[in-house]
């Protein structure tokens, strides 16, 4: 039986520094993807022209535009959109791996069908103290092998669900500020007996900028993960998960400053980045004006 088809969408939002060496990663396994599908979510700095670049040398991308601001309002625009019968999604900083495609079908060509979805792993291409960041993941990698193997969340910047998964958890999902919509995703999919696992392969070179936000804005961010099992109704749930919340404010202060004198360009640490302009990664929500 041949391996199921993939779409692959990029909901993107004024990336122009990074979106084309996203597309220039996956322009190598084009014979694995039926279509790339790259969502504007209302860009003002050239991001569309820097895709409009890729298309004579990418046939299967196209662009589409989603004025309703937010990863949810642009995720669902693309998924709509989506032929395959696998979606995969990447953030638009992210980096594909050789491999990653072909990973991601071989995979589902294979697997049980009650696994509905699945992520992989990433290391970050911009951030310093790698070594432990890697030693975290794969930390946190056998804790799921040794409970089964199921994950207890997707991770957003580098996930494929089956397309039919999609369908049926995508008119239950929510769609309001302040949550995360990975996990959402994930917890929808468990409502219906589907599993979200580990994918072998499908590895990515993620950036690590949200580490860069400010105290206040990554309080928000954390805030988003028991607000979800809230919405959701999953009251013990979301008290359970203020001790990972905490967990991660704690990692950010600790590491706020080593990462903000890291210079990724160079690979060294400089005193200059530290009083350096530097864009803080926009929260996942919509913007009302």
């Amino acid at each position: 039986m041949a391996n199921p088809t993939l779409s692959v969408v990029i909901p993107a939002y004024n990336e122009v520094d990074s979106i084309g060496f996203l597309l220039e990663s996956l322009a190598s396994e084009l014979d694995e993807i039926e279509e790339i599908i790259v969502v504007d979510n209302g860009s003002t700095d050239g991001t569309q022209e820097i895709v409009a670049g890729f298309t004579e040398s990418i046939p299967q991308l196209r662009m589409v535009d989603e004025d309703r601001r937010g990863v949810i309002a642009a995720r669902n625009a693309g998924f709509y959109l989506a032929k395959g019968d696998i979606i995969g999604r990447l953030d638009a900083d992210a980096r594909a791996k050789p491999g990653w495609a072909s990973a991601v079908r071989d995979f589902f060509g294979k697997a049980e069908q009650s696994i509905g979805a699945g992520t992989g792993f990433f290391d970050q291409y911009d951030m310093p103290l790698q070594w432990f960041h890697k030693a975290m993941l794969k930390f946190g990698h056998r804790q799921v092998e040794k409970e089964g193997g199921d994950i207890p969340t997707l991770f957003g910047a580098n996930m494929a669900i089956r397309k039919e998964t999609w369908d049926e958890i995508q008119p239950n999902l929510l769609e309001r500020d302040g949550i995360l919509d990975d996990l959402d995703i994930t917890l929808c999919m468990s409502d219906i007996g589907q599993r979200a696992v580990m994918i072998p392969g499908m590895e990515i070179s993620a950036s690590g900028r949200r580490m860069l936000s400010s105290v206040e804005n990554y309080r928000t961010f954390t805030e988003y993960m028991p607000a979800t099992f809230e919405a959701r109704g999953m009251h013990d749930e979301a008290k359970k998960s203020w001790g990972q919340v905490r967990m991660m404010r704690i990692i950010h202060r600790i590491f706020w400053l080593p990462t903000r004198c890291w210079n990724p360009e160079t690979g060294k640490y400089s005193l200059r980045q530290l009083v350096s302009d530097r864009v803080e990664r926009v929260l996942p929500y919509e913007t009302k004006s």
